[in-house]
């Protein structure tokens, strides 16, 4: 008897343990192999809704903050129509779809249930509802003024950056030329070019074409090119240009450093160029600005063969001349009226003898400057004409030649040649272009981008088993294989010597099979009751409260990280939650059974004892 007791004893025990370890692993089968727990798990924390809801938003502020210097598009007013756009693209949905899947096919491969997965993603379908919503939730919406009106700014700025190559100084503000590209690149024209090239390159991206070319129509954009220059470039920095570097020299280069007009009477190249300055006035030189630009969108359009302005001074020259005889004709007065007084009859006889172009040593009182220069034979206009007129061209021109010369200087020797190609044939861009620019490293990978796009993207075993390098971390990783599908395999072994130790206690403890079968389901009875008393109170008190605050600690992280970590504490959370609630309601349905049992079993012995007291009942005489 005592050593039936204490095998009792000794299985009991190994009962317990053997109980108490089961039902947690069976739990982690049931949970951690079952791709239906992290479905469940990822759909309870709402995960594929917070992509757009919370990580995409986040994700758009960090890029914003960044402060790219090459994204010219402001982030945070275009945020909602930039998720609301993804959303369309990629739905949650089928975010859900799609991991699934790869929890359905991965999983399997993981804990060793299957040699091999495959997991395919079609992309084809996504891009182009990409291109659709990109179309409609930002080109055609509200969004779109802001990328414009940013685009322009960044635009503006640039130009502003390279205003110093400019041949001279001119004062712009980015307001002034972002108004110019307004006139010259208006948002109906970008918003339709924008749409074009996205139509022009989705059957590239998705694998119907082999090529692309995307052409922007330039030719319409230039007569209001011409007159945004020109309200840009018409002002008084340009009028000073056209005086100190165009006119002063061609005058210098015409009359030298001054001019002698005779009777000791000389005007400066400076008093020239001052006088010249005194008539040209800003509706002449708006006028010449015109004509110039005028012959160079005519040039680019194809319209000429060649580029020659063709600048008219006669009128200029005129009005000029004009003014330097009135000085001219000043300073001979008051050189006349400062000669000493002679007598009218020494006066005579002094201009006889008197050589060209000189003056008299003196004058008579009471005649004037008029009547002097009468008599002298003055022409102070004739003289201003002859010294000055005749070497001054009645024409000036800028050709082609000073074009491109000043296109040199500005490093841009191409620019006139690829202007004229953009404006008769279109600005394009190509596949080439594209290879071009992204270098042989770069197209490699775009290449297989076109080509997930097109077949799907598929992932398979072999990619897992690449990504995993190192020799030793992949054996690790096939023995962890092996050891869990072994493991899912023997559980129901666990549970058949689980069910032969009852027995055996059973058999060992009882005097007859009411007392067996009680010893049986009251041992079931007892460590199910502890166990799910005991994992209550341990998870409650220490291990729930260490999850509520999460494995990671979210104040370590910004942005998309901050959001992503805190989510999966959310995942882990529940994930607990969920392990523990399920091993408990294992452990209940046996404390529920093997006490229904066990109940059942003491009114069965209850019925025996009353019924052996009560003893034979008599039936008849």
């Amino acid at each position: 008897m005592w050593l039936k007791r204490a095998i009792a004893v000794l299985l009991i025990i190994a009962s317990v343990i053997l109980l108490t370890v089961l039902l947690p692993v069976t739990q982690l089968n049931d949970t951690a192999a079952n791709p239906r727990f992290y479905e469940d798990r990822l759909e309870e924390a709402g995960v594929y809704d917070s992509v757009y809801d919370e990580m995409l938003p986040a994700a758009l502020e960090e890029l914003e903050a960044d402060a790219i210097s090459d994204n010219p598009v402001g982030i945070a007013p275009i945020r909602d129509d930039l998720v609301a756009a993804a959303r369309k693209a990629m739905p949650p949905e089928w975010l859900r779809a799609q991991a699934e899947s790869a929890i359905g096919a991965v999983l399997p491969y993981v804990v060793g249930d299957s040699d091999s997965f495959t997991v395919t993603v079609e992309l084809r379908e996504r891009v182009e509802e990409a291109a659709a919503a990109i179309k409609e939730d930002v080109i055609r919406g509200e969004a779109f003024a802001h990328v414009y009106s940013d685009t322009l700014s960044y635009l503006a700025d640039q130009l502003l950056d390279n205003i110093d190559r400019l041949p001279y100084e001119i004062a712009l503000t980015e307001t002034e030329i972002k108004i110019a590209l307004t006139g010259i690149l208006p948002a109906d024209w970008a918003a339709a070019q924008t749409e074009a090239a996205i139509d022009s390159i989705l059957p590239y991206l998705v694998g119907d074409a082999e090529h692309f070319t995307i052409r922007v129509e330039v030719g319409d954009l230039v007569d209001p090119g011409v007159s945004a220059t020109l309200d840009l470039l018409g002002r008084q920095e340009t009028y000073d240009f056209l005086v100190e570097e165009l006119i002063a020299p061609t005058v210098a280069a015409a009359i030298g450093t001054e001019v002698d007009l005779g009777y000791g009477i000389t005007v400066s190249r400076g008093e020239i160029t001052a006088a010249i300055e005194e008539v040209l006035t800003p509706e002449w030189l708006q006028a010449r600005l015109k004509e110039t630009l005028d012959g160079i969108a005519a040039y680019a359009k194809g319209e000429a063969e060649t580029f020659e302005i063709a600048v008219h001074l006669g009128e200029l020259k005129d009005k000029s001349l004009d003014v330097v005889t009135e000085l001219a004709d000043d300073r001979l007065r008051t050189a006349f009226l400062s000669l000493p007084e002679c007598s009218l009859f020494e006066f005579l006889q002094i201009i006889v003898l008197l050589p060209p172009d000189t003056l008299p040593s003196c004058r008579p009182p009471g005649i004037s400057y008029e009547d002097a220069k009468a008599a002298l034979g003055v022409d102070v206009r004739a003289e201003v004409e002859r010294a000055i007129g005749d070497r001054v061209p009645e024409e000036w021109s800028y050709t082609e030649s000073d074009l491109r010369r000043l296109l040199s200087e500005l490093d841009a020797e191409d620019f006139l040649d690829d202007a004229r190609v953009w404006v008769q044939e279109g600005w394009t861009y190509t596949d080439a272009d594209l290879v071009n620019d992204l270098g042989s490293e770069g197209t490699a990978t775009f290449e297989d981008a076109r080509r997930w796009v097109s077949d799907g993207y598929t992932v398979t075993e072999m990619d897992l088993r690449e990504a995993i390098s190192d020799s030793d971390d992949l054996q690790s990783f096939d023995d962890a294989r092996h050891w869990v599908d072994t493991g899912t395999d023997l559980l129901w072994v666990g549970w058949l010597v689980l069910f032969l130790l009852l027995i055996v206690i059973g058999l060992l403890a009882g005097r007859n099979w009411p007392g067996r079968l009680a010893w049986t389901l009251a041992l079931l009875f007892v460590v199910s009751l502890i166990f799910y008393a005991v994992t209550g109170i341990v998870y409650s008190t220490a291990g729930k409260s260490g999850l509520d605050d999460g494995p990671l600690d979210v104040a370590d992280y910004d942005g998309v990280a901050a959001v992503a970590a805190e989510k999966g504490n959310e995942v882990v959370l529940d994930s607990a939650n969920s392990y523990v609630s399920g091993m408990r309601n294992k452990a209940l349905f046996i404390l529920i059974g093997s006490g229904a049992g066990l109940a059942g079993v003491v009114v069965w012995m209850s019925r025996r004892d009353y019924d052996e007291r009560r003893g034979p009942t008599d039936t008849g005489p």
